[in-house]
Order: C-alpha cells, then structure tokens, then sequence
C-alpha cells in the first residue's frame, strides 16, 4: 500500500466552523480561496470569464427584483449551515436583517451556484448540505452542460424535486417577482 492511500483510509478530525471563523480572523487564508464543507477546508473553484458573466448578470436580475424589505441579497459571502459547513454561494437571499456583524446568516430563501469547475462540488456534495439545512430553493446554473438545475422541496439530505428546464421562465418560491429566462441566462 502506498503512503497516500495509507493516509486516506486513516480517521480524521472535522473542522469546525468556529475554528475555521477563528482562523480566518488570524489570516490563515489571507492568499486563498476556501471555503468549509462537512468538516473539511476545501479550495473554492476557480472560475473564468463565463462565470463572472452568468453571476453578474443573476446578481443583477435578482436585486433589482427583490425589495430590501423582502429579502437581502448577498453574492459570494459565507453562509453558516451547520457546525461543520460554511460554503460560499455564488448568490443567495436571506431575509433581512439589520447587520451581520455578529455572525453569518444561517438560512436562506434562494441560493444560486454558477458551476464550471465546480459542477461536481455544486450538484453533488453542496446539493447535500443545502438540503440538510432546508434551503428551499437550489439553483445551479451549470454552465458545462448549458442547463439551469432547480433543486427543491428539501427532506433530509436530498431535495425530492430536482429539474432542469430547458426553456420557460423561473421564480423563486419565496420571490416570485423574480423572473429567470432559462435560454437568456446561459451565456
């Protein structure tokens, strides 16, 4: 058996958030892109230009759509799931609070993932863990396969509803005055 596999059958130890939050205070990750995933510190996807383009242009969409009293758009921040997850969507609506000082909003009302790299991380174990923390409504916009997967209806760890649309307009349960052209959003 090599070292690497030996390793990798080898018990390991969670990474908790309040450890993770605590040393990204101490500038452990000052150089690097992370983010916390079931107890794990991965590095966050990087993306390129067609990325940008969708995120921006669903940032957008989404704020203009959305009144501040009816939700807070937030794009790229961290969102606290659980002890052992704080990921950090592309964009998601939380409702709306006075400040974040305190602590990162823990639920919310939308999250968007744009996927290229990072289609695997986004359909798979983020899926997970959205649905684990009730997030009602998953979107990715997977630009690899040119496809807008909606996630809802979260039980347990999966969501019992997941579609992909190939045409039509999408709205978001809780913001249906948000209005998303499947064919338009796609670069």
């Amino acid at each position: 058996m090599n070292a690497i596999a030996e390793i990798d059958r080898l018990p390991r130890r969670p990474v908790y958030r309040t450890e993770y939050e605590a040393l990204g205070r101490q500038h452990a990750f000052d150089d690097e892109s992370v983010e916390l995933l079931d107890g794990q510190i991965v590095y966050a996807a990087e993306e390129g230009p067609p990325h940008a383009a969708v995120a921006a242009r669903l940032a957008r969409l989404v704020i203009e759509s959305i009144p501040a009293e009816h939700g807070e758009v937030r794009i790229g921040n961290p969102i606290a799931l659980s002890d052992l997850s704080e990921p950090e969507p592309d964009l998601f609506v939380t409702t709306p609070r006075h400040s974040y000082r305190a602590a990162h909003p823990t639920t919310a009302t939308l999250v968007i993932e744009v996927s290229q790299t990072s289609r695997r991380r986004d359909l798979g174990v983020k899926a997970t863990l959205y649905a684990a923390a009730g997030i009602p409504d998953y979107w990715v916009v997977d630009l690899t396969r040119d496809r807008v997967v909606v996630h809802r209806d979260p039980s347990g760890s999966r969501f019992r509803s997941v579609t992909s649309p190939d045409h039509g307009i999408l709205r978001p349960l809780h913001h249906p005055d948000v209005q998303v052209d499947v064919i338009a959003v796609l670069p």
